[in-house]
């Protein structure tokens, strides 16, 4: 088990009865997903400017080999730290990271090439609603681990509130 494996098996087996170790786990998990979109902003702006420099395919291919190389040491650091047994992988789990780094390209070589034209906040509100659409479906049919969560006309209503403020952020000319 990992250390967040325990943390969150520890939120969902010892809540008390107002649920304040659950807001606690939503409330963490809010500011974890909120650091995560500033470092992606800040990421996507440095895409956009070096895709202008560089190209934009040169970009992702770059962006993705130097990650590479960064999480290939410190996937070393912590192979030697904790020995072999630790990194055993099935694979399926590589298959399906070998997907999702071969997307990760993909998504840099988008962003760089888009948000030079569409401007970074309208660029990535457009992201948002496509993961957000991805991320209904998924939830929808349960593909994500979980139970199936309901499409419902509020979630509908939320898609639409983003496709909103993805045309009001769009930049006119």
């Amino acid at each position: 088990m990992h250390c967040l494996d325990v943390e969150f098996s520890y939120y969902s087996n010892h809540r008390d009865k107002g649920g304040a170790a659950l807001r606690t786990a939503i409330i963490i998990g809010a500011f974890g997903a909120l650091a995560t979109g500033v470092a992606i902003g800040i990421q996507a702006t440095l895409t956009s400017r070096v895709g202008g420099i560089i190209g934009n395919i040169r970009t992702g291919l770059l962006t993705n080999f130097l990650g590479g190389v960064i999480a290939g040491v410190v996937v070393l650091v912590l192979f030697f730290l904790q020995g072999s047994g630790a990194w055993k992988i099935p694979t399926t789990a590589v298959v399906m990271v070998a997907i999702s780094g071969t997307l990760g390209i993909l998504i840099i070589t988008g962003l760089s090439f888009s948000l030079q034209r569409a401007g970074v906040a309208a660029g990535l509100a457009t992201v948002i609603l496509g993961q957000l659409i991805v991320s209904i479906v998924v939830d929808t049919r349960g593909i994500g681990g979980i139970e199936p969560i309901p499409l419902t006309i509020p979630r509908i209503g939320g898609l639409f509130v983003m496709a909103m403020a993805v045309y009001l952020l769009m930049p006119r000319n």
